[in-house]
């Protein structure tokens, strides 16, 4: 990772600060962890020691990161990272710097260590924390140092690092980032670390403490739009069924309705009536972000749809395929009934009322494909619904 590496000489003012979780660092307090195996580590962040274990070397206890519920600035806890050896293996090994990175971490192909970031998609004009920084000895040349970056993809937006002088009681620091930018585009990740040691010179028991980290922003980000779908029924269709889905709604949003990733043309309210099988999402547009929702996947029972709820001497559909009439015949009267026909992806082609037992409907301006007619009475129950196809 190429970096900018400067020494901090001054404290700087901090920025306007915003406090919207989707813009700011998850867990920036070290307040959440989570223990397993006896190893403890902060939410959304990823230590030297998970990496050990993700490497599969023996460790029973924390040995460069700890939850440090004695001294903070925020909430009742900071993290304490120390370098330090691996147990066992420090000949092998030797010495490694304690890291906290935000995100995930592990070992790549050629066993050499990785830090993945988290997705996000602002542009921070500050980064802030405070820290405490402790040398092994006095005479010491090691560092502390935090490195912060943005990408878009696998192009950097900002990339930047910064060394961490001996501080032994609690220093805010703001840092401001515009200068740092190399892009004017929106990232998709960052990625952000702090170390207990620089790479040259590390040694034992140098340790670094952190807490209160955060952004700033000059103008708060517009927060950031979600995107929920959910089935008002039962997800398989069968004898007629249709299936409301409605979305999630909010001032100023705009919809589209999706089918198989294809929106679906007229389909751009907050709910949509399905007829079809097939994997449905909407697109969430608002004034300041856009956001897809989860798919609701329907399947076809395979059971015979409609048709049923008349007997079929009261009723007949054909020819199937049709190449241009489609006859509806009954031997009951089923004037005032709506006939409706709807595409696979549930776009509404033809509609009219029938009049009296017998009907010949005009299907030849459709392609050839297959097609779903749907019969209501005159109360808009649903007596009938099938597939037909239409080949010319």
């Amino acid at each position: 990772m190429k970096t900018r590496y400067t020494l901090l000489a001054v404290l700087i003012a901090a920025y306007f600060l915003g406090f919207s979780q989707a813009y700011q660092v998850p867990n920036g307090s070290f307040e959440n962890w989570t223990t397993a195996n006896g190893v403890s580590s902060p939410n959304y962040w990823f230590t030297t020691d998970d990496l050990i274990l993700s490497a599969g070397a023996p460790l029973t206890t924390n040995v460069f990161a700890f939850e440090d519920l004695t001294t903070f600035t925020q909430g009742a806890a900071s993290i304490k990272i120390v370098t330090d050896t691996v147990p066992g293996l420090s000949s092998q090994i030797g010495i490694v710097p304690g890291i906290a990175s935000l995100g995930t971490g592990g070992i790549s192909a050629t066993h050499n260590p990785e830090f993945f970031g988290i997705p996000f998609t602002y542009r921070p004009d500050s980064l802030i924390f405070d820290f405490q920084y402790a040398l092994a000895n006095a005479d010491s040349l090691d560092t502390a140092a935090v490195f912060i970056s943005l990408t878009k993809q696998t192009s950097a937006v900002l990339e930047a690092g910064f060394a961490l002088t001996t501080e032994g009681s609690w220093t805010h620091v703001a840092i401001p980032l515009a200068t740092f930018y190399s892009l004017g585009t929106t990232p998709d990740t960052l990625t952000l670390q702090f170390y207990a040691s620089n790479s040259a010179v590390s040694r034992i028991g140098s340790t670094l403490l952190v807490d209160g980290v955060r952004f700033g922003y000059i103008n708060t980000p517009a927060p950031s739009i979600t995107a929920t779908i959910m089935a008002m029924g039962a997800t398989t269709l069968c004898t007629g069924d249709s299936v409301m889905l409605m979305a999630n709604t909010g001032t100023n949003y705009t919809y589209q309705w999706n089918l198989a990733g294809t929106a679906i043309t007229g389909a751009t309210s907050s709910t949509y009536e399905a007829i079809a099988a097939g994997s449905y999402t909407v697109t969430i547009d608002s004034a300041s972000s856009s956001a897809t929702s989860n798919a609701i996947v329907l399947t076809d029972s395979n059971c015979t749809l409609g048709i049923n709820n008349i007997a079929a001497t009261n009723l007949s559909v054909y020819p199937n395929p049709a190449s241009s009439l489609l006859n509806i015949n009954s031997n009951q009267n089923l004037g005032g009934y709506n006939l409706q026909m709807f595409d696979l992806v549930g776009r509404l082609v033809i509609s009219q009322v029938l009049e009296g037992s017998n009907n010949a409907i005009n299907v030849a301006t459709l392609s050839n494909g297959t097609y779903i007619y749907r019969i209501t009475d005159k109360e808009t129950n649903v007596i009938a619904q099938s597939k037909f196809n239409v080949i010319k």
